[in-house]
């Protein structure tokens, strides 16, 4: 079970739009957050900086939390060297549940843009990440209720490409989310030769066995998780493309995707879509790297 939650921050307002998030998932899930800076200049006067600002947004935690759930443990912490590298060796060594993030930020109180330090975190991180497009319309107007209310759920058919699934489910049946479960099928058939990269178009009689294949493996899914709200959605077309549709017309609040997979039913490895939904998406994404054996 999810019991800790990082949240490194700049000091900049666009760093702390994470909090709604981490708030919501430390409430429902029971969870201690944990208020990370990293200041990589080691002056005496950088770190009490950095402690004085995190113990009041601690503070402002403790006070938005009081009425809704007096029992949510905030705690500080400073990690020293390079911020990245900082704070996923960290997370890491700690057995951190989960890292809630801004996509970037203004430079606050420390000299690192949370934008690039993000990058390198979920690039690297072994801990699952979840990143909160920061945005000048979010600082404006940052959601209101409930955050997690619908979660697309991108699948591509084989084990691997299921990593984010048991966190997904335990999110959404501590705050009573709808999950969607979604698959892509695409109609071509992509390999690399000697001349470069190819397409050949399956027949339809391919395509029709595979979006049967793919239905059944979304309905088998859904079917092992009862306790829950899940729906199940089909495509056909570039999986990227219609995982960016669907997250716009179903109006989701959170896509939760793998790192990467092995070939599954549709043939798209899904750590090239996750990357691709990562730069191109406009909704927070939840990315949970695989374990190879």
């Amino acid at each position: 079970m999810l019991k800790s939650i990082l949240v490194p921050l700049d000091g900049s307002k666009f760093g702390e739009l994470a909090l709604v998030y981490a708030k919501e998932l430390a409430i429902g899930l029971g969870a201690e957050i944990r208020l990370v800076c990293a200041p990589e200049r080691r002056e005496e006067e950088t770190r009490r900086a950095c402690s004085f600002y995190l113990e009041e947004i601690r503070e402002r935690l403790h006070g938005n939390t009081q009425k809704a759930n007096p029992a949510v443990d905030v705690r500080i912490v400073l990690v020293e060297g390079e911020p990245a590298s900082g704070i996923v060796d960290y997370a890491e060594k700690e057995q951190i549940g989960l890292i809630v993030l801004a996509s970037h930020g203004h430079s606050g109180i420390l000299r690192w843009p949370l934008g690039s330090i993000a990058s390198k975190i979920i690039q690297h991180s072994p801990v699952p990440v979840l990143m909160v497009r920061a945005s000048e319309d979010l600082l404006k107007k940052p959601p209101a209720g409930r955050v997690f209310k619908k979660i697309l759920l991108p699948l591509d058919g084989s084990p691997l490409g299921e990593a984010a699934l048991p966190l997904t489910i335990e999110i959404a049946q501590a705050l009573g989310s709808e999950v969607v479960l979604f698959r892509a099928v695409d109609i071509q058939l992509h390999i690399h030769s000697i001349g470069g990269p190819d397409h050949f178009r399956y027949t339809e009689q391919q395509v029709e066995q595979m979006n049967k294949d793919a239905a059944a493996y979304l309905d088998g899914t859904r079917k092992k998780y009862p306790v829950i709200k899940i729906r199940t959605l089909l495509a056909t077309g570039d999986a990227a493309s219609e995982i960016l549709k669907a997250a716009e017309a179903e109006n989701v609040s959170l896509v939760a995707m793998s790192s990467h997979g092995h070939t599954g039913i549709d043939r798209w490895v899904l750590g090239s879509i996750s990357n691709k939904i990562l730069h191109a998406g406009k909704e927070p994404l939840l990315i949970v790297r695989t374990q190879k054996t």
